[in-house]
C-alpha cells in the first residue's frame, strides 16, 4: 500500500511540476498547441505500438523540460517568444546557467560517479567478504556462475545513435565500437560459466530488426564476434529490445521458460534457480538488475562502461583547468545521468521497480 501511495503521489508531483514549468516559460497559446501535440503523439503511438512504448513515448515528451537540453531549449524559446527585440533576460540567464553547469567536467564527474560508485563499492565489499568466506577460486569465478542460465548483453546505450559509426575489420565489415567490448566480455563470461559446469545462452539486445541487408549484416557481425570468441552459434540469441530493460526481461523470461531453464514464477526457488548474468553499462545496472529481480529472476550483475573518472587531471592548478572548462562530452554524460534518473522514475511509476529507492540492492549477486 505504501509503494502504491508513493507511486500515485509521485505521478501527481511530476505532473504538477511539469505543468508549472510549462506555464511559466510557454505562453498560453503555445501551451495549448503543446497539449495538442501530446494528444496527437499519443494517438500516433497507439497505432504504431499499442504496448508499453506508447506510454514511454509520451513520458519522453513530458519529461523533456526536466532534461538539460530540454530545459535550455524551452527557456530560450520562452525568452524570444515576444520577438528578438524583447528578449527576456532572466530566461536567457537561466538557460545559460543550465547549459554551463551541465557542461562542466567536474560536475559531470561528481554526479556520474555517484551512480557508478555504488556498483564499484559493491564489488569491493563482496571481494573483501569473499576473501574470508568463499572457497578457493570463487573470488575470481563470481557468484554462482555454475547456475548461469543466460548471459544478457544490452546493446545500444543512451549515448549511441542507432547508426553509430563503428570500426571496420579487414573484411570491411562495420562493428559497433561500444558493443564489441561487451560482446567480448560476455564471451569471456560464457567461458567461465562453461568451466564451472553451466551452458548458458548469450542473449544480445542489439538486433536492429527488419530484413534489410544492413540489418542482416549487423546481426551477422554480432554472431561473428561471439563465435570468434568461443560462443557456439546455437547458444546465441538476438533480441531487438536495445536498452528497453523491461521488454528485454519479459522476453528473456519467456524464452528461458520455453527452453525449460526457468520454472513458472510461482514455482521458482531462489537458492536453486538459474542465474541471469547482466552485461550492461554501470550507470544503468541498478535499474536493469532490479527490473529482472522484480520479475523473479536471480541476477548476477556484470557492469561495464564506467564513464566517471575519480582522479583530477593533475596535481597543479594549470593541469586542472580542463575540469572547469565546459565541453560537449561532459554535457553528454550529464544528460545520460539525468536520462537514467528519469527512466528509473518512469519504471517505478509503471510498477517495474520494487520501490522508489534506486540505490544498489545488496542481494544482487556480483
Amino acid at each position: 500500500m505504501l509503494v502504491l501511495l508513493t507511486r500515485v503521489l509521485l505521478w501527481a508531483t511530476i505532473g504538477l511540476l511539469v505543468w508549472y514549468i510549462l506555464t511559466k516559460i510557454i505562453p498560453r497559446p503555445y501551451l495549448t498547441w503543446f497539449g495538442g501535440v501530446i494528444v496527437l503523439t499519443l494517438i500516433v503511438a497507439s497505432f504504431a505500438d499499442p504496448n508499453d512504448e506508447t506510454i514511454g513515448t509520451i513520458w519522453r515528451l513530458i519529461s523533456l523540460p526536466l532534461t538539460p537540453l530540454g530545459a535550455t531549449i524551452l527557456l530560450l524559446g520562452s525568452a524570444i517568444s515576444e520577438g528578438v527585440k524583447k528578449v527576456k533576460g532572466q530566461q536567457v540567464a537561466a538557460a545559460l546557467a543550465i547549459l554551463l553547469l551541465t557542461s562542466l567536467p567536474i560536475l559531470c564527474r561528481y554526479i556520474d560517479g555517484r551512480s557508478e560508485l555504488e556498483v564499484q563499492e559493491a564489488f569491493t565489499a563482496r571481494a573483501a567478504q569473499c576473501a574470508d568466506v568463499c572457497p578457493a577460486g570463487v573470488q575470481e569465478a563470481g557468484a554462482r556462475i555454475d547456475r548461469t542460465g543466460a548471459i544478457v548483453v544490452f546493446g545500444n546505450d543512451a549515448g549511441d545513435s542507432k547508426g553509430s559509426v563503428a570500426f571496420q575489420s579487414a573484411t570491411d565489415q562495420a562493428y559497433n565500437s561500444t558493443l564489441v567490448p561487451r560482446l567480448i566480455y560476455a564471451s569471456q563470461l560464457y567461458g567461465e560459466a562453461r568451466q564451472a559446469g553451466a551452458d548458458p545462452f548469450v542473449i544480445v539486445t542489439a538486433d536492429p530488426g527488419g530484413d534489410s541487408e544492413a540489418s542482416n549484416i549487423k546481426r551477422q557481425n554480432i554472431r561473428t564476434v561471439l563465435i570468434n570468441n568461443g560462443v557456439p552459434a546455437e547458444n546465441i540469441r538476438l533480441e531487438s529490445t536495445g536498452l528497453n530493460v523491461h521488454g528485454t526481461a519479459d522476453n528473456v523470461d519467456d524464452f528461458l521458460r520455453d527452453q525449460q531453464i526457468l520454472a513458472a514464477r510461482e514455482n521458482r526457488n531462489e537458492p536453486t534457480d538459474p542465474r541471469i548474468m547482466l552485461v550492461a553499462p554501470a550507470m544503468t545496472m541498478t535499474r536493469s538488475a532490479l527490473t529482472f529481480e522484480n520479475m523473479d529472476m536471480q541476477v548476477i550483475a556484470k557492469p561495464t562502461d564506467f564513464y566517471s573518472v575519480n582522479t583530477w587531471s593533475g596535481n597543479d592548478t594549470f593541469s586542472r583547468l580542463p575540469d572547469i572548462i565546459p565541453n560537449v562530452d561532459a554535457l553528454q554524460l550529464t544528460s545520460r545521468y539525468w536520462d537514467e534518473v528519469l527512466t528509473s522514475t518512469y519504471y517505478f511509476l509503471r510498477g517495474w521497480l520494487p520501490n522508489f529507492d534506486f540505490g544498489w540492492d545488496s542481494n544482487i549477486e556480483l
